[in-house]
């Protein structure tokens, strides 16, 4: 006798992703298998992938499939965490939409599922107005550091501070040519564009979304 009333195995799979924080296309990279099985499966349909789904989830597969077994604890695993993405700050500092950067961590929001697997990711609240009507200050953008930076991104670029000890700086903008030792970057409010010396730069880490994740 099943310990669950009519609950079925998508029933059970759609609240243990809704308490792990995972999306359906977050759930379907961590088990290995297309988004559209997960959204069948929790349409009422069957599913021959449940094992996978019951390791991504931390479940068994006999709880996923009929109710039976050990039941989950409640609330996010420490692997669910890790599909947190860190919000690091910056503080605006001038007018010319440079920022200080202290690099804490300042918020945790999803991941998206774009970042999924990407370790060194993160996210910063956009500070200023300086890239406005692309990025709005207060607005959330996702950074990937592996993903390579070509010309026309919009890029988060840490600049090294004058003096040893002195927070560093950092911008959002679009790049907009690299040579051997400049880099030249545009800002659209008010519109113009800037150089630095490569020297100067600590990182350049492309911007690859926007909006609450």
């Amino acid at each position: 006798m099943k310990t669950t009333g009519a609950k079925t195995p998508g029933d059970r799979v759609r609240e243990r992703r809704a308490a792990l924080k995972l999306s359906q296309p977050q759930l379907a990279k961590k088990a290995g298998i297309t988004y559209q099985a997960i959204q069948q499966l929790e349409a009422g349909g069957g599913s021959k992938h449940l094992v996978a789904i019951a390791r991504a989830l931390g479940v068994t597969a006999e709880w996923l499939a009929d109710g039976m077994g050990p039941s989950p604890k409640g609330g996010p695993s420490p692997k669910a965490l890790a599909e947190k993405l860190k919000v690091l700050g910056m503080a605006q500092c001038g007018p010319d939409g440079w920022s200080l950067w202290n690099g804490d961590v300042i918020d945790m929001v999803d991941r998206p599922a774009s970042l999924a697997g990407v370790p060194n990711a993160y996210a910063v609240y956009v500070v200023g107005a300086s890239m406005e009507p692309r990025y709005y200050q207060g607005e959330l953008v996702m950074i990937h550091p592996g993903k390579p930076v070509t010309v026309g991104a919009f890029v988060l670029v840490q600049r090294r501070p004058k003096a040893d000890g002195d927070t560093p700086l950092a911008v959002i903008k679009r790049l907009v040519k690299r040579t051997a030792t400049r880099t030249v970057l545009e800002q659209f409010n008010p519109a113009r564009t800037f150089e630095i010396r490569n020297d100067d730069i600590v990182s350049i880490h492309r911007v690859v979304g926007s909006g609450e994740a």
